[in-house]
């Protein structure tokens, strides 16, 4: 039996007024929030601020933007792989670049200290903290370790529901980087007994290039990267590597955030689409939980690539 109306026209179109008139209040608000404008507001209101004074420059981020980032921090920090500052700021590098702001305040397009201390206290519910590193000790691993690991692994995936993919060798990877230094140090050298003066010829011995392989458990290899330290790359060493590999470029040859996200989404997922391979696919990593942005974790949440 229908509920029995016990108001009017007159009653209902008021209240629709005042939730429409209350949305606003709080639509203005969630936007004085976005800019960190609350605490001058009230000062303003109690009379311990003039009315008249500047309230301060807007945020660069909406407050929507900066909530996504305070999610993906917390998201990233339940997975035991809290990001870094640096990853935060190298996430909101590219939010800016992809809004296409006609002025920004930061050095190209990347925020700074001043930033991240205000985004910190615009954000109470997160705090930076010192993470503690394993010791030698306590970093040996046993059989009751490794014993372990899996069970986590496994009550891990079994609560995202990808018990079935640890059944198909063909869906679980595993990538890992090295690196190659092209002028490694000299060591001890036979001369002439009492020679004081002994040189080899020697470039940069910090100069290096990176290679990233990636295979799965059914031993087939999706094409690698190679990170050389090159603003241009010669021609010859592009025309050297097989046209299926990838080529990425940093300023120190080490692998980054930008040239492993373009792995990911130009390398290794066009290649999984190409090979029929079922989705969710699980990229195990070892070590590149820096690399590791927004952007990145969207990406793999929107293409079925569970990163562990």
């Amino acid at each position: 039996m229908a509920t029995r109306k016990n108001y009017t026209k007159e009653q209902m179109a008021k209240a629709i007024d005042e939730v429409r008139r209350w949305e606003k209040y709080l639509l203005l608000l969630q936007n004085m929030l976005s800019q960190g404008l609350l605490g001058a507001f009230h000062n303003k209101i109690t009379g311990k601020s003039p009315i008249d004074c500047n309230l301060g420059p807007a945020t660069v981020l909406t407050y929507e933007e900066e909530r996504l980032l305070v999610r993906w921090m917390r998201f990233m920090a339940d997975k035991h792989s809290p990001i870094t500052k640096d990853q935060l700021l190298d996430s909101v590098q590219k939010l800016i670049f992809e809004k296409d702001l006609e002025t920004c305040p930061f050095t190209n397009k990347r925020p700074g200290k001043k930033w991240f201390s205000a985004f910190m206290n615009r954000h109470p519910d997160v705090s930076e903290r010192t993470a503690q590193n394993l010791s030698k000790a306590r970093g040996e691993v046993t059989e009751d370790d490794i014993l372990g690991w899996f069970e986590v692994i496994k009550g891990y995936l079994e609560n995202k529901g990808l018990l079935e993919a640890i059944n198909d060798p063909q869906r679980i990877f595993n990538a890992d980087e090295s690196a190659f230094y092209l002028q490694p140090k000299v060591g001890r050298v036979i001369v002439s007994k009492g020679e004081k003066n002994v040189y080899t010829a020697s470039g940069d011995e910090k100069e290096n290039l990176t290679v990233l392989v990636n295979a799965n458990a059914a031993g087939i290899l999706p094409p690698p990267m190679i990170v050389y330290a090159y603003e241009r790359l010669p021609a010859i060493i592009s025309q050297s590597v097989p046209k299926d590999w990838a080529i990425g470029r940093s300023d120190s040859g080490w692998m980054c955030a930008t040239t492993f996200y373009e792995y990911i989404t130009n390398v290794f997922h066009p290649w999984i689409e190409k090979k029929n391979i079922p989705k969710p696919v699980i990229l195990f990593l070892d070590g590149h939980r820096s690399h590791m942005t927004l952007h990145l974790s969207n990406f793999c949440k929107d293409n079925g690539i569970e990163v562990i």
